[in-house]
């Protein structure tokens, strides 16, 4: 007789999230942030494309907007996204990415696939961000940084949530002609604003989730137009339905770190 599947934890910042599950296979789908994807117990296959061959892997780098999609055969991944400006700067897609090697890295995963990720908070989530987040994202690759003015921008989508946040309205904030604004923001984050605020809502509805709210309750209070809509976003973007999040422990914090 199988083991009981361990249920899945996700820690949620605001620009990241850790995700300790056992594996949902997806969808081929996109998103804003960079996913970075180990295997706990054992490979996992990826593929980028829907008619390219499949790769086995036991780390993965997604970059920001490379379609992928993950064949866990049920086996325990661990996931962490990131927003931050150094990793959205990262534009190749390592299907053998190397922070897997790395001791400080092993040393993390051990623990994680000891089931000890059952007992974790959200200290010792950070811990393993910053850790994980250390050995994929090495000095040499963090030295760009975003214009000033899309940073602000961001910071502004994130303390009003995305809501009543339009091209007009940022681009004033800044100082820019809303045409000017909105080609600055694609050619800093790869996206558009459009898109970009269809993530951010994304983020808050799963938040809203974490404290309590139930799905169409998180739908409206992040800006969808209805739970149809949240719910055709999150399966876009991550390539599950949200009914998933029913079936894990869910931890928000909502300072930027």
């Amino acid at each position: 007789m199988k083991p009981p599947q361990q249920p899945g934890r996700l820690f949620l910042w605001r620009g990241a999230a850790l995700v300790v599950s056992p594996g949902i296979d997806s969808s081929l789908h996109t998103h804003y942030a960079l996913q970075l994807t180990y295997g706990l117990e054992r490979p996992f296959r990826a593929r980028l494309q829907a008619d390219h061959e499949w790769t086995e892997t036991r780390s993965a780098s997604f970059a920001r907007h490379a379609a992928h999609q993950i064949d866990s055969d049920g086996g325990m991944l661990a996931h962490l996204f990131l927003e931050m400006p150094e990793a959205l700067k990262l534009k190749a897609t390592d299907l053998q990415a190397g922070f897997g090697s790395q001791p400080e890295f092993q040393i993390l995963a051990a623990n994680l696939a000891d089931y000890r990720h059952q007992s974790l908070d959200m200290a010792a989530a950070l811990q393993i961000r910053q850790v994980w987040q250390a050995c994929a994202l090495p000095h040499s690759q963090t030295s760009t940084s975003f214009d000033r003015r899309i940073l602000s921008t961001l910071d502004t989508i994130a303390a009003s949530h995305g809501l009543d946040c339009n091209g007009e309205s940022l681009a004033r904030l800044v100082h820019l002609s809303e045409s000017r604004f909105t080609h600055l923001f694609r050619q800093q984050t790869g996206m558009s604003l459009s898109r970009y605020l269809l993530w951010s809502r994304m983020v808050d509805a799963v938040a809203a989730v974490a404290q309590g709210n139930n799905m169409t309750a998180a739908a409206h209070a992040s800006g969808f137009a209805d739970l149809a809509h949240m719910s055709r976003t999150f399966r876009s973007m991550m390539g599950v339905a949200p009914s998933e999040l029913h079936r894990m422990a869910i931890a928000f914090k909502q300072d930027v770190l």
